[in-house]
């Protein structure tokens, strides 16, 4: 028969039965690990009293671990001041949200205004939930008050009677809750807005006449005078302490030496807690100073003062609160006798060099060599794949682990500390504007501590510091489990091991003595230690017997969650009581030793530094994102108050103004960290969220980081578009035009962008941004606009800018191709399409090949002559047609041209030597991106166009020229000479030769032709150049059999036998013969042929004009009409001393 199980409510009934010997609070509510009968067990921890001990006649154990854990009461939560911390922290983020209403709110006019009531009503029904935060203000600043007083009127007479001491954890809770008072004072000292509504809700209760009872009216004085008064929380706090007995100073005293001590032997700290330690020291001060003289803090002997002067020179200025800094003296210079103290520096030597002790720039190389340090330590320590050690090399790679990650969370802690108190010092020392030309004297006050008070140097450090701080969050934030239990597992070994060595030998030590604190080692030693408890006679055995009966660790599976915090504080609290030096034990006297020996002393110190970081190294994500939070920089709350403004433009947010900085150097390595500036906006949205609790601050901010993501993207694309056009620019640019420094000092790393569009999951405010994407669809419209401009350029010009086309269009291109290696891009052809026209369907031809045919017909052909011996055409020295008409020059930013300036100058030097002519080089580089399909459009166009020269001038030209020439000519005699026969022709000719329509009519119309023609030949020269170079990159693919009986299958499929298999998805004949269809040698392009064709057919249809065939005599002989014409090109030209050749070019000659 199977047990029953055991009733749950019985343990609890049990566990709530314990008697108890003092009032001890609630310590914690949840699953904690507690100590049982020596053994540590899971069990929900719901009363303090179980790390008591039974009742003994030993008072010193029940006294010491009793006030141990009555102490611990005091900082538990929701308990006293932890409680009094948790409010004021919302009440502090209320009170620094605040924002005045009454600006907001329409004034009454005058008194005979016809809706004053309604306008005092709606006034008073607005107002009313803002007075009511005022009064929530008010009612914490006594609850606060008689809260800290009642714990130390209870804490007194422990101190004073039973000669305890405060241990670390209350210590630090009254420097948190002390130091609330200062931010609280501070803050609202700050807040004039609250007095500006409460005088208007006031007037507005006045005037609407509403009934307000005794009470009411006594609550809105003392509000009125809270609000008036400054410093009400500090000096409500002092007046309260001054009637308790002066013992509380002791807990005072403590407090600041233990703050006191914490920073000058820098142990671990994040920013937050080290500047709440330099408020509590400056406050303290001030409490402890009174106004007798007898009270004068400067005057104690033992109390030296000077230490904490030392500490205020150093570090003159903390922040405060968000955007809001505190100078200390403003907190200890309220005391009576420490207003004179001269503890800040005024010789300016002195100065700068607290000034460069808060530069981030002068600690910037250490910081570099730091930073690289420690992420190869980190690399070969946690991210090394080598396996996890066994046995005992188990403990030293655990111990290993921990060491790395606790050296980088107190690197991290460090690096923003830093941060945070650079930013303070400039908050404090803003820029002065009748020093500095460049900043405009109307500057708000923000703009003077922010945008105007980093140099370029310190902003390039800042974005450094902001970089290493998140790389290093990032880095210990992804930590393994496995990572995480091996810290767990060390801290869990670290204490055992100290109970089992140490602590073991100090009860044993002691007890030897007769002392005390032994049944307090003990106590100790049996509730933490993992194992069996110590012998109850240790006294009676010898110390070499009582140290061998010490249990060993018990072998036992690691524990995830071995160590709680409470544990922890316990330990180090009784550790304190018994090693301190105001510990009773520890005081000695004439006749009595110490407790402990100095060995001890120093082991049990030793092991209380360690375990001061125990504590945030089992809560890694809290602590590093409590010390990686750097939210401070971008909260404007106080400056908006002062300034009385609603917000701020972006131009004067931190966040932009490094984003902008990064954007506008031209420093490819700086350009890696563009998106670090923006994590600042994600820490001010947690901290807006959860801390401050406030809708409107962050709709704010997520405004503001709209507007700044839009930008980054936009200036990030141009940056990214701007540096691949250079590098493609450079390597189309020819190498002996790279010798300009300007260029060839160019940083064009390829890779230097990587980072930037790699990061497709970029999470910002919750949001998972693609940032490649976003930067890819800005480079489809640059490359678009690129294009656009290139063919715009070339409408805008005639065919010598072919070459410039060209090359802008290959650049366009290229920049392209070394884009689509990083981000995903449309086509190059389906842009280069779009942006031509080539795909409408109301466009035949694109933008390209209608202004190259506009250009050949309307320019080349009639306007320049052709060269037979350079292959050229030169434009006419008399234009014998009016100039084409054109748009004008479209001007263009060096971004969708080159890159650069000094590109465009090289790339313009470059095509400036094809800029005087036009030959096959222009023709090539257009026929790239118009293609062989576009070639029958120009075919077409050329060809209409000399159909109408020939049918609609020259026809009748010629038959006029017919009629005028002599109709029969004999050949002159042998003994005429040259000089005879050429005078002889030249008498026969002179009609002809001053025809006026010759040369503007006719000649014209023959260089149209020939132009034409020429035009024709120099495409077909082209187009056979390029079948002529593909049939030879594929003679060595595919040959052409000699033999139509032998094929290359029939070839191939013998070399191997896999060949003739059925196997193939498509069989290897198949695929042979394709390619030699696709591969065989194109036959001989016959442009000139067709060309010429069409253009017999249009001279048989006016051949009743002339005749092409025909003898000698016949006037009417095409031949004998040329070869008048001919004549006509030897004759200089009429007042111009030029032949008809160089007027017209070998054009003429191409058509006849």
């Amino acid at each position: 028969m199977n047990q029953a199980a055991p009733d749950p409510d019985s343990y609890l009934t049990r566990l709530n039965s314990i008697a108890l010997s003092l009032d001890a609070p609630i310590i914690a509510g949840s699953s904690e690990a507690v100590a049982v009968h020596g053994y540590i067990h899971d069990v929900t921890l719901s009363e303090a009293a179980l790390y008591m001990p039974e009742k003994s006649a030993d008072k010193n154990l029940e006294l010491t671990i009793g006030y141990a854990v009555q102490e611990a009461g005091y900082i538990a939560k929701m308990v006293s001041l932890p409680y009094l911390l948790e409010e004021g922290e919302k009440l502090l983020a209320s009170l620094y949200s605040y924002r005045s209403c009454s600006r907001a709110i329409p004034q009454v006019q005058s008194n005979e205004q016809a809706n004053r009531l309604e306008l005092y009503e709606k006034t008073f029904a607005v107002l009313q939930p803002e007075v009511n935060k005022m009064r929530k203000f008010m009612a914490f600043r006594d609850a606060a008050t008689a809260g800290v007083s009642d714990v130390f009127a209870s804490m007194v007479p422990e101190i004073r009677d039973k000669e305890f001491f405060a241990s670390t954890p209350f210590l630090e809770t009254c420097a948190k809750l002390l130091d609330m008072f200062v931010v609280m004072d501070a803050m609202k000292n700050v807040k004039g807005s609250m007095n500006n509504d409460f005088s208007m809700y006031r007037r507005a209760v006045q005037s609407s006449h509403r009934d307000m009872s005794e009470d009411e009216t006594i609550m809105q004085h003392k509000l009125y005078s809270f609000l008036a008064n400054q410093d009400q929380y500090s000096s409500e706090l002092k007046a309260a302490l001054l009637k308790l007995p002066p013992t509380y100073e002791d807990i005072i005293v403590d407090m600041i030496e233990h703050c006191a001590d914490c920073l000058e032997a820098e142990v671990f700290m994040t920013a937050n807690k080290k500047h709440i330690f330099y408020r509590a020291i400056a406050f303290g001060l001030f409490l402890l100073d009174k106004d007798a003289a007898e009270h004068d803090i400067t005057r104690r002997k033992k109390f030296k003062i000077e230490r904490y002067g030392k500490l205020f020179r150093a570090c003159p200025v903390v922040p405060l609160f968000a955007d809001q800094y505190v100078s200390l003296s403003t907190i200890y210079g309220k005391a009576p006798h420490l207003a004179n103290v001269k503890w800040e520096e005024t010789e300016e030597p002195l100065k700068a060099a607290v000034a460069r002790s808060y530069s981030i720039l002068h600690q910037m190389d250490a910081t570099r060599y730091e930073f690289a340090e420690y992420t190869a330590l980190f690399k070969r320590n946690i991210n090394s794949s080598t396996p996890t050690p066994t046995g005992p090399a188990l403990l030293i790679h655990q111990a290993q682990i921990y060491g790395t990650v606790e050296r980088g969370i107190r690197l991290l802690a460090s690096l923003s500390t830093r941060v945070l108190e650079q930013t303070a010092w400039k908050y404090a020392n803003p820029i002065n504007p009748q020093l500095s030309p460049n900043v405009p004297v109307e500057s708000l006050s923000y703009e003077l501590a922010v945008r105007f008070n980093y140099s370029p140097e310190e902003k390039k450090a800042l974005i450094e510091y902001l970089a290493m701080i998140k790389n290093l969050s990032t880095m210990l934030l992804g930590l393994d489990q496995s990572v995480l239990v091996s810290i767990n597992q060390h801290i869990f070994h670290e204490v055992q091991l100290f109970l089992r060595e140490n602590v073991s030998d100090f009860a044993i030590s002691a007890t030897k003595k007769k002392r005390g604190a032994g049944s307090v080692m003990k106590h100790l030693h049996d509730v933490l230690f993992d194992g069996a408890p110590l012998d109850d006679d240790l006294g009676a055995k010898s110390k070499k017997d009582a140290k061998v009966a010490v249990a060993p660790v018990v072998d036992r599976p690691p524990r995830l969650n071995p160590v709680t915090p409470f544990q922890l504080e316990y330990l180090q609290t009784v550790i304190k009581l018994s090693f301190g030096d105001k510990a009773k034990g520890m005081r000695g006297g004439l006749l009595r030793g110490d407790d402990f020996e100095k060995s001890q002393v120093k082991e049990a110190v030793h092991f209380m530094t360690k375990l001061t970081m125990f504590r945030p190294m089992m809560d890694i994500e809290g602590t590093v994102r409590e010390a990686g939070n750097v939210a401070d920089l971008w909260f404007k709350e106080f400056y908006l108050e002062l300034s009385k403004r609603v917000q701020f433009p972006i131009s004067m947010s931190l966040p932009w103004i490094l984003t902008e900085f990064i954007l506008e150097n031209n420093d490819t390595e700086t350009m890696q960290y563009v998106f670090y500036p923006f994590e600042l906006y994600n820490d001010a949205a947690g901290r807006a969220l959860y801390h401050i609790k406030s809708k409107f601050i962050y709709d704010e901010l997520a405004a503001e980081v709209n507007l700044c993501f839009d930008q980054l993207i936009f200036k990030t694309s141009q940056k990214v578009f701007h540096h691949y056009k250079k590098a493609a620019a450079c390597m189309i640019l020819s190498p002996d035009l790279k010798s300009d420094a300007s260029i060839a000092h160019m940083d064009l790393a390829l890779g230097a962008y990587n980072a930037i569009l790699r990061q497709r999951n970029y999470q910002l405010l919750g949001r998972s941004l693609n940032v490649p994407e976003l930067i890819g669809q800005m480079m489809n419209t640059y490359l678009r606009k690129s294009i656009d401009i290139a063919i715009s350029r070339y409408e805008a010009s005639d065919l010598t800018y072919a070459l410039d086309l060209d090359t802008l269009l290959r650049t366009v291109q290229l920049t392209h191709q070394l884009l689509s290696e990083r981000l995903k891009l449309d086509p190059f052809e389906n842009m280069l399409a779009e942006v031509d026209e080539s795909v409408s369907i109301a466009a035949t031809n694109g933008r390209i090949i209608s202004h190259t045919i506009a250009e050949i017909v309307q320019d080349l052909v009639p306007g320049w002559c052709y060269n037979n011996v350079t292959g050229r055409f030169l434009r006419t020295r008399v234009p014998w047609v009016p100039e084409v008409s054109r748009h004008s020059f479209p001007k263009a930013s060096p971004l969708y041209l080159y890159g650069s300036k000094a590109l465009l100058v090289a790339f313009t030097a470059q095509n400036g030597l094809f800029k005087g002519f036009i030959g096959s080089q222009h023709f090539q580089a257009l026929r790239r991106w118009f293609g062989k399909n576009s070639v029958p459009a120009i075919m077409s166009e050329l060809a209409k166009h000399v159909d109408t020269k020939i049918r609609d001038t020259l026809a009748a030209y010629i038959s006029v020229i017919a009629k005028g020439t002599p109709q029969t000519m004999k050949l002159p005699l042998f003994e005429y000479g040259t000089a005879g026969t050429f005078e002889y022709f030249a008498a026969h000719l002179r009609p002809l030769l001053l025809y006026p329509a010759l040369k503007s009519e006719v000649l014209q119309a023959f260089r149209e032709v020939g132009n034409a023609v020429l035009t024709v030949k120099i495409l077909e020269d082209l187009l056979a150049a390029e079948n002529t170079f593909q049939d030879i990159q594929t003679v060595n693919i595919i040959t052409r059999p000699t033999d139509t009986k032998i094929t290359n299958y029939s070839k191939l499929k013998d070399f191997d036998p896999i060949l003739s298999t059925g196997q193939h998805a498509t069989t290897f004949q198949s695929w042979v013969e394709n390619n030699e269809r696709a591969y065989a040698p194109s036959p001989p392009v016959a442009l000139m042929a067709a060309f010429l064709g069409h253009l017999r057919e249009t001279l048989d249809s006016v051949a009743d004009e002339w005749q092409a065939e025909g003898h000698l005599e016949n006037p009417r002989a095409f031949f004998r009409i040329w070869s008048a014409l001919q004549f006509t090109f030897c004759v200089p030209s009429i007042g111009e001393g030029k032949l008809v050749r160089e007027l017209f070019g070998e054009g003429i000659s191409w058509a006849g």
